[in-house]
């Protein structure tokens, strides 16, 4: 057993968590398998003298440290800090690494969302067949279209690892559509699928542009940099965590919303639970009648359509501990020019003081806020959070 001597006494140590990337194994407690985070305000895992704790690399790689191999999941101990003692060896946690790439699993639940869909959860596969949920979707199978998609905002946000590589997409088998996302993603055929709903040529540049950012995104709805380690922040990158939304907004006002969020968790240390959706289906003019026709990801030959492109991404957000809640929209649709007809909801954003860009401006994406009951109103199968007041 390994642990600090300092001043002829035994001590805490401590583990620096900026030297960790994404080859470095997952920090869990020894008997829940619970992630472990750092204490507040700080990047870096503090644990008691003799303390015993798992590291371990979900997927299929080995625990790995100065050419020995261990197994997926390794006891080890922290020794001091920055040391940590595996098997009555002291390694330089640097040096401790997954043999490959931490992997997610993305799989449907027994479980029915908003009473017409189907739940599918999002995490790792931990020891003794326990599984980390780190998020859930709510899928339309039919239309093939992400109703919602819900986590926990952790307090310790601002603290989260950065900088680490961002992986492929990945289907899985949840789609099984004739064309493979990716290829619908890409500029020349969304160009194509779009254009031929509203009656322009494949190669008209109109609305789906060559270049600068008038294209559709794969829009995450629950975010990466929601997440604190690169493990979790991974699994963000399953299709059916996104839907199609213009990047004039996914990296605009959408972005800047999803920083503003992270950021009054961390200024204020509260957790809040987030709920990230779709609503309506956005449209465009045909170029001949001039009527408004509602737009698709995918169409085949035969006009079979799915994936539709959203009106409205909504936000909502709730801290459990001072029932504050707050709903925010924007409107997916850099061309519509009546943006009253996706006003859902009264507008009470000028009482969000922590929302800090232009949530006017159309091009970047047009937002603005609710209190949670009233959009309720309308989206009816919201839950049914105890709002005693804004989230401002």
């Amino acid at each position: 057993m390994y642990c600090s001597y300092y001043n002829n006494s035994f001590s805490d140590c401590l583990i620096d968590i900026t030297k960790l990337d994404e080859k470095h194994p997952l920090f869990l407690t020894s008997n829940t398998h619970d992630i472990i985070y750092p204490e507040p305000e700080t990047q870096t895992l503090s644990f008691k003298a003799n303390e015993n704790f798992n590291l371990d690399c979900p997927g299929t790689g080995k625990v790995e440290a100065a050419g020995a191999t261990f197994d997926r999941t390794v006891s080890a101990t922290c020794v001091s800090d920055g040391y940590v003692g595996i098997e009555n060896e002291k390694y330089n946690v640097s040096n401790v690494v997954c043999s490959r790439r931490i992997t997610s699993v993305a799989r449907f639940t027994s479980n029915i969302c908003w009473k017409h869909y189907r739940e599918i959860e999002v995490g790792l596969e931990l020891p003794g067949k326990k599984f980390k949920q780190l998020y859930t979707t709510c899928y339309d199978d039919e239309t093939k279209n992400i109703v919602y998609s819900t986590f926990q905002l952790t307090k310790e946000i601002d603290y989260q690892t950065s900088g680490n590589s961002r992986p492929g997409w990945t289907e899985g088998k949840f789609y099984n559509l004739s064309t493979k996302l990716n290829q619908l993603y890409t500029n020349p055929v969304q160009r194509k699928t779009i254009n031929r709903q509203i009656g322009l040529s494949d190669d008209d540049t109109t609305y789906v542009k060559s270049t600068g950012h008038n294209f559709l995104a794969k829009g995450h709805l629950t975010a990466k940099a929601d997440f604190f380690y690169n493990a979790e922040q991974q699994s963000t990158f399953f299709y059916i965590n996104s839907v199609p939304q213009w990047q004039t907004f996914n990296g605009y006002n959408w972005f800047y919303l999803e920083r503003d969020l992270r950021n009054y968790a961390a200024n204020n240390y509260v957790e809040l639970t987030v709920y990230t959706g779709t609503y309506g289906i956005s449209t465009l003019p045909h170029q001949k009648t001039g009527e408004e026709v509602p737009l698709y990801l995918y169409q085949d030959e035969e006009g079979n359509q799915a994936i539709p492109i959203p009106e409205l991404f909504w936000k909502v957000a709730y801290d459990p501990i001072h029932k504050a809640g707050i709903a925010l929209l924007g409107v997916n649709n850099p061309y519509q020019t009546d943006i009253s007809k996706s006003i859902i909801c009264k507008d009470v954003s000028q009482k969000i003081g922590w929302l800090n860009f232009d949530l006017t401006k159309v091009e970047s994406g047009y937002m603005y806020a609710c209190s949670i009951p009233d959009l309720r109103n309308v989206i009816k199968n919201l839950p049914n959070f105890k709002v005693s007041k804004l989230l401002s």
